[in-house]
């Protein structure tokens, strides 16, 4: 009999298959997603803020969307204003339903300013500052913040896990090495 405090590789094998077994199960279907979407840490963030943009009246792609996500995934954004404060937490399907009666009308689009990546193996973190316009020709955003995502690589492919949010505020403006280093748009 094993030492209580003691593993053999028996039961680490039955796991690990266990745990295999598990997330093949819970990753979603990769066919509605555009070539080079999950190559790498930054082109799966960036393939979130092309699918989630959109002017008035376009349709978004939503299967490419989801085809992002491991099952499960999580989105949070802290927010403090004279309207809320709190933490609102939701998941995929519950941010496209979102999306589709908050923005349908006016536009939405979520533009990448500097995206920054810490990668050890199979787990990236990626720190993006972004702004969000309604049109893409607003003269200034309406607002910006900055995005955490949490991502996994199952071997083959990166997925989203979870990302979490903040709106920047005066008394909380953006980082100055989240800042773009000249003009607006999207930096690599």
């Amino acid at each position: 009999m094993p030492h209580p405090h003691r593993s053999s590789s028996r039961p680490l094998r039955r796991t690990a298959a266990g745990l295999a077994l598990a997330l093949s199960l819970a990753l979603p279907p990769v066919a509605a997603a555009e070539p080079g979407d999950w190559e790498s840490p930054e082109s799966i963030v960036h393939a979130l803020y092309e699918v989630i943009s959109a002017e008035a009246g376009a349709q978004r792609d939503w299967d490419r969307y989801r085809a992002l996500f491991l099952d499960g995934a999580r989105m949070s954004i802290a927010v403090k204003s004279d309207a809320m404060t709190g933490i609102m937490s939701t998941d995929t399907e519950a941010l496209v339903a979102q999306t589709e009666s908050a923005y349908a009308n006016t536009g939405f689009h979520e533009i990448p300013l500097v995206t920054r990546v810490e990668r050890h193996g199979l787990m990236a973190s990626v720190t993006s500052s972004f702004e969000i316009r309604l049109r893409l020709d607003d003269d200034a955003p309406l607002m910006r913040g900055i995005n955490h995502f949490q991502l996994l690589n199952d071997g083959e492919r990166w997925w989203i896990v979870s990302n979490v949010g903040v709106m920047e505020t005066g008394a909380s403006p953006l980082p100055p090495e989240l800042l773009p280093a000249a003009g607006r748009g999207a930096a690599r």
